[in-house]
């Protein structure tokens, strides 16, 4: 029997240090461009992608199957916002916040929300299912503009949604939300 030892073992990161890094993973020139294409079509519900395994036993991600589903809505939105024949650009800038990614979809002229208050509404108070559906939608629309967003901040997000620390989910859903409405002041300020 092989057994471990201390040293192979990674101690837990914060979720943001690990979102983090699987942004700059994807990134890379080397990252197989056919594991990408897997993690964007991979069902999160049943992650049988061989590159979500080893990116979470990379980080010692593995052992509970309901925070591997969550791992996988992670790693699906990377793969998917990460833009591919552009090396080196990733899907994480930690300078755009997640609600002003939201507002401004790419555009830093943009007067009115590229994605809408009701969308975001929908999004900040979704749990479970519904909010996987939008989730990839919206990972899908900010990728088609090429915008960033602070994966440091999604993740927990993500990763909290249906968690019994509410503090902490409140927490993530408020940091969103302003970030939106600043966005939004801030344009309708740039038009006075």
């Amino acid at each position: 029997m092989v057994t471990e030892s201390p040293e192979m073992v990674r101690a837990p990161e914060p979720p943001s240090t690990t979102a983090v890094w699987l942004a700059k993973e994807l990134a890379k020139s080397h990252f197989p461009r056919g594991d990408l294409a897997q993690l964007r079509r991979m069902n999160p519900d049943y992650p049988n992608v061989p590159a979500f395994w080893r990116l979470m036993a990379q980080r010692n991600l593995l052992g509970s199957p309901h925070r591997e589903q969550h791992w996988a809505i992670v790693l699906q939105g990377i793969a998917i916002m990460t833009p591919t024949g552009t090396e080196g650009r990733s899907a994480h800038d930690k300078d755009i916040p997640v609600g002003r990614a939201l507002f401004f979809g790419g555009d830093p002229k943009r007067t009115t929300g590229f994605y809408s208050e009701a969308r975001l509404k929908r999004l900040v108070t979704a749990r479970g299912t519904i909010l996987h559906t939008l989730l990839g939608r919206m990972f899908r629309m900010l990728s088609g503009k090429y915008q960033p967003l602070d994966w440091g901040e999604m993740a927990p997000f993500i990763l909290f949604h249906d968690s019994l620390d509410t503090e902490r989910l409140d927490r993530s859903r408020l940091r969103i939300a302003r970030a939106y409405y600043r966005a939004a002041s801030q344009s309708e300020q740039s038009r006075s």
